[in-house]
């Protein structure tokens, strides 16, 4: 149905890149794997019951994404980032009694974040891992109800979801490979959740999904 779509993911992107020589600056480019854990209650509807038999519900679809990002030392250990990408496409699956319908929905999100990370070792050195902590803002779109979707929805169906910002957290790594080089790599996750709504005629379908997303990523990174 496509309420599901709503459930989309968001989430998600978001990766977290970090400044780490005696260059201030870093900006960074990478591969990234959005493992999305979410989960939902069963859909409620303010029409009868058997038009959303139960158990109803969705999961959201991992997804692969290109990221990049920017990084400011403050100071010898202290950097600000911001780390976003291009925004990935997620598939929606039926759960329950839709879970035969397969892919119901497919969304779009963008998510960026930016983040305080704390460097280990000097500056200077050629390797050093960080943890961080941030601020992510989700913003899902470009929400498009699969012929399956709309057949589970019993016909068009109009879906909204809610942005969300929430806290992020990462751990990651810069590796000096060459002058100004570095190979970076890092895990985030994010506190993702949205409200759904899907409207077909005049039976409206609502829940709330959690993604729980989690980043893998690993890239280039330039300091000057």
């Amino acid at each position: 149905m496509k309420k599901i779509h709503i459930a989309l993911c968001a989430i998600l992107g978001l990766s977290s890149l970090s400044a780490v020589a005696e260059d201030k600056n870093l900006v960074a480019a990478g591969f990234g794997y959005i493992a999305v854990n979410s989960s939902s209650p069963d859909f409620a509807s303010n029409g009868p019951a058997f038009l959303t038999p139960q158990p109803a519900g969705l999961t959201v679809g991992s997804a692969s994404t290109v990221l990049f990002g920017l990084s400011h030392m403050v100071s010898d250990h202290w950097a600000v980032a911001f780390a976003g990408g291009v925004p990935p496409k997620h598939n929606i699956f039926g759960r329950g009694n839709l879970a035969p319908f397969g892919v119901i929905t497919t969304v779009k999100q963008f998510a960026p974040t930016v983040f305080a990370n704390y460097h280990f070792n000097e500056s200077g050195s050629k390797f050093r891992p960080f943890v961080g902590l941030g601020l992510n803002y989700t913003k899902f779109y470009d929400i498009t109800s699969q012929p399956a979707g709309n057949l589970a929805s019993g016909g068009p169906t109009s879906v909204t979801l809610s942005s969300y910002t929430g806290l992020a957290a990462t751990i990651g790594m810069n590796y000096k490979i060459a002058d100004h080089w570095y190979i970076n790599a890092n895990i985030a996750a994010a506190d993702v959740s949205t409200d759904m709504v899907a409207t077909t005629g005049s039976i409206q379908r609502t829940t709330h999904v959690k993604l729980n997303p989690i980043l893998y990523s690993a890239g280039i990174a330039y300091s000057f």
